[in-house]
């Protein structure tokens, strides 16, 4: 079960990697990317972040090439 500080972390990095996906790349250019879920490590030194993309196969392509 995560604490309260996890769940709190979580919800501030998904809120802010959201607002930076948004300003950093254009959705003619990538689709819509969307932040899906925050993964933090138990010492929260690391974080997995699941990203969504909707748009066309070009878009999905471009988007997974820029995240890398």
């Amino acid at each position: 079960m995560s604490s309260l500080r996890h769940q709190r972390v979580r919800e501030l990095l998904k809120r802010t990697v959201g607002e930076l996906l948004r300003r950093e790349f254009s959705i003619e250019k990538v689709g819509m990317l969307t932040v899906n879920d925050v993964g933090v490590a138990a010492d929260l030194h690391s974080a997995t972040v699941f990203v969504g993309v909707l748009g066309s196969a070009n878009q999905k392509r471009c988007a997974v090439e820029l995240l890398q």
